[in-house]
């Protein structure tokens, strides 16, 4: 993927907008060189708890997935600074970083899901969080199932509920 964006940069002289996801457990100078190439990066946290991760997402923890959010914070944080002293200096994730949640897979209460949120806005300076409604693809029995409203639509953060949070945050960011 590196050497894609790399070659989409250089060779092409390709100026457009590039995404990049970061996978937990990918090597540091991976991580670090992402940043470089890409617009903005991204590790996907996927589900609001440790314990919905052991459940769900077994290859993944929270300490994987915000070990990576953390570097990625300090190198465009740093970047920044120094393009205050040199202005010749690359610009790390000029578009920061994002995640994204599944919501409604696992019960955390949508209190839960606003506290991590505002969490990694405030700590890993996102520029967004977003939600994806949690959709089976499958019958296994650890996977609430679609029917059950009480799991998958009571719990679930609203739409109306993240645009109100995205909004709030927005005021705050810019107040």
């Amino acid at each position: 993927m590196l050497r894609a964006v790399r070659r989409l940069r250089e060779e092409f002289r390709f100026n457009g907008y590039v995404h990049m996801k970061v996978i937990p457990g990918a090597d540091q100078a991976l991580i670090d060189r992402a940043g470089l190439w890409a617009d903005r990066v991204s590790v996907n946290i996927e589900l609001p708890t440790d314990k919905s991760l052991r459940l769900l997402a077994p290859g993944k923890t929270k300490a994987t997935v915000l070990g990576p959010m953390s570097r990625l914070a300090r190198k465009i944080s740093a970047s920044r600074e120094e393009r205050g002293v040199i202005l010749s200096s690359p610009v790390y994730a000029p578009a920061g970083q994002s995640t994204q949640l599944i919501i409604g897979a696992t019960p955390e209460t949508d209190r839960e899901i606003i506290k991590l949120s505002e969490a990694l806005y405030d700590k890993m300076r996102l520029k967004r969080v977003y939600y994806s409604a949690f959709v089976p693809v499958s019958k296994d029995s650890r996977l609430p199932r679609w029917r059950n409203r009480r799991c998958c639509a009571s719990t679930s953060l609203s739409g109306r509920l993240a645009a109100a949070l995205l909004r709030l945050h927005g005021r705050r960011a810019a107040g």
